[in-house]
């Protein structure tokens, strides 16, 4: 007897099919978790932000003297006039070197604050005039009129139309380079500070005499520069042991070097010892000691038998300074 085991054998693949689609519907899908970026608050949070940030004590000030000085610039003889025309832009200066951060906040504030205490002391003035307090000022108030006085009102239209456009950008300008060029020194000497001082220039070294009579921060800059030549690339540098060491990270085909330097009359192996400890503390593969005067013997011997450790004296330095 036969057996059709063809509708057997397709209701049996169907059964698997659904089963492995069923499990598939079941498993969670695989995704790949990214970090949300933090949204971006709206404008008007952010100038709220930073106005309420603003020094207004200091802003404030700096705005009113803007406004005197050019106010009575302003309305002077032409010469001061021109005079005038780097008031805001120094007002900016000054007040972007006393604040940190919100550079534009300070400046828009300066601005419009010194254009309105500006405007408050041409009334001031033309209002005292009008009372005999102070001559009247004369003006030319168009190109084909005659110079005639000037009322209150000519005083304030004059103000009005030629300092919008110097007292309210100008001081921001100025307020925002002026905070950016302290806010880069402030960083710098930071950095120089971590570092316990900064590298300077060497002086022309014709003999070993003048390599010797180099300073530790000149000797350094020497050696950076030297070993630049060499195909070295920097990395960084470092004061050490209350300046008595300097100590500068190069590379050299992708291998890292650590180079410590000394200006000691005779280097000791107290500076070998604390090397080594220091490359096997960063596990870096290669360290040189450099001095402009010389190793004692005791010194030599305890770097003579290190394959990772290069000492090399001023004579030698000079020498390879001169190829």
């Amino acid at each position: 007897m036969s057996v059709d085991t063809t509708s057997e054998q397709q209701e049996q693949g169907n059964n698997a099919t659904t089963q492995h689609k069923e499990r598939w519907d079941t498993e969670e899908p695989h995704t790949t978790e990214e970090t949300p970026k933090p949204a971006k608050a709206p404008l008007g949070q952010r100038m709220q932000a930073s106005l309420s940030r603003v020094e207004w004590r200091t802003t404030l000030s700096i705005a009113a003297l803007m406004a005197v000085t050019w106010s009575m610039l302003f309305l002077g003889s032409p010469i001061l006039q021109i005079l005038a025309g780097i008031v805001p832009v120094l007002a900016g200066l000054m007040l972007g070197k006393r604040v940190q951060g919100d550079w534009l906040a300070h400046g828009l504030v300066l601005g419009f604050s010194g254009y309105f205490f500006g405007f408050l002391a041409v009334l001031g003035y033309g209002l005292l005039t009008e009372v005999g307090a102070f001559p009247p000022l004369i003006l030319q108030l168009g190109p084909d009129t005659a110079p005639t006085e000037a009322t209150v009102g000519d005083l304030l239209f004059f103000y009005a139309t030629f300092s919008a456009f110097a007292l309210i950008p100008f001081p921001a300008f100025g307020t925002v380079m002026a905070g950016r060029a302290e806010q880069r020194n402030r960083e710098l000497q930071r950095e120089i500070t971590e570092r316990g001082g900064r590298l300077e220039r060497p002086g022309v070294v014709r003999t070993v005499e003048d390599l010797q009579g180099l300073s530790l921060p000149q000797f350094g800059s020497f050696v950076l520069n030297l070993y630049r030549k060499k195909g070295f690339e920097f990395n960084d540098y470092r004061f050490i042991d209350k300046d008595k060491h300097l100590d500068l990270e190069m590379s050299y085909e992708g291998e890292a070097y650590l180079l410590r330097l000394s200006v000691a009359d005779k280097v000791r192996p107290g500076t070998i010892e604390s090397l080594v400890q220091e490359l096997r503390r960063r596990s870096l593969p290669k360290g040189v000691v450099l001095t402009s005067t010389e190793f004692t013997p005791d010194a030599a011997k305890a770097g003579k038998d290190r394959r990772n450790l290069v000492l090399i004296d001023g004579q030698t330095l000079f020498e390879i300074a001169e190829v």
